[in-house]
């Protein structure tokens, strides 16, 4: 894999700043040097070679075709790429328990991508691990970033667009670039300075469902959410939706959201080509610390 690493050397005989501008990941020694700047693609190889999604919830397995494509390895067909990381999709004309079931778990979750690294068939040759943002983690992003992607390593941001956005939903997106101007991502073609990354990764796992989206269901069993599970019970799931409706019919303002629990750990795989070094550091890599 062709990576382009920029090292900041921090020792008391130099402060140097160092341009490596090809190198490979066997030629890259990783010594006490802090990595700040690492690139897989130049943002127009990026464009050239990665992939947006073709539908609905599969941005998870669109950023797992990425992490292949950019680490030069056997990309299978993107159905089976949404098979190995069980991409849910949304359900309409359902039931108010059954839409917000279904939204509460649609696409995939960051853990999932990683399992299905395994389940892409003999010829995989990825191996993932997931690391959780939040509750909120003490590292440096960029350095901790570049340092993975030096080692011949790509990343998967889960990321809560809602937070950050605004969005109708969450977001995977593969990393294959980190630098002082933030981090560089695919599906949509992104730069996200580190703090505006920040947002999406340090977040609770809950989904915001739009109000016009919860009062269309039909019919419209509110008083079934809180039996899917606890979490539906703590977030008062059905209390939300009644007051919603009765809000409604009141002819008063109603809330703009439904906040429900969401499937997703915001936070980042990342990966690396199957028995190589990086592999191996990867797996013996401890947990980021709590803040």
């Amino acid at each position: 894999v062709l990576i382009r690493i920029r090292t900041s050397y921090k020792s008391i005989m130099s402060a140097a700043t160092t341009e490596i501008e090809s190198v490979t990941f066997d030629e890259k020694k990783i010594g006490t040097e802090e990595i700040s700047e690492c690139f897989l693609w130049t943002e127009a190889e990026a464009q050239e070679h990665s992939r947006c999604q073709g539908g609905a919830s599969n941005c998870g397995a669109t950023a797992l075709l990425n992490v292949l494509a950019a680490l030069n390895l056997p990309q299978p067909e993107a159905d089976a790429a949404d098979k190995a990381v069980k991409t849910n999709l949304r359900k309409h004309n359902v039931s108010l328990s059954a839409y917000l079931a279904a939204r509460s778990v649609a696409g995939t979750t960051g853990e999932d991508i990683v399992e299905g690294c395994a389940l892409l068939g003999p010829e995989s040759a990825l191996v993932g691990r997931f690391f959780p943002f939040y509750p909120p983690r003490k590292v440096n992003l960029q350095t901790w970033l570049a340092g993975w992607l030096s080692r011949g390593c790509s990343a998967i941001a889960t990321m809560n667009f809602q937070k950050m956005y605004g969005s109708d939903a969450w977001h995977h997106q593969m990393i294959y670039g980190v630098s002082d101007n933030g981090v560089y991502a695919t599906n949509g073609q992104d730069v996200f300075s580190y703090e505006e990354l920040l947002v999406g990764l340090e977040s609770p796992s809950i989904l915001a469902i739009r109000a016009a989206d919860v009062l269309r269901c039909d019919p419209f069993d509110a008083e079934c959410c809180d039996g899917i599970d606890s979490r539906w019970r703590d977030l008062a799931v059905c209390k939300q939706c009644e007051e919603l409706k009765k809000s409604k019919e009141a002819g008063e303002q109603v809330a703009a959201h439904v906040f429900i629990p969401a499937a997703y750990t915001a936070g980042i795989a990342i990966f690396a080509p199957k028995d190589s070094p990086a592999a191996q550091q990867l797996r013996e890599a401890s947990e980021l610390p709590m803040k």
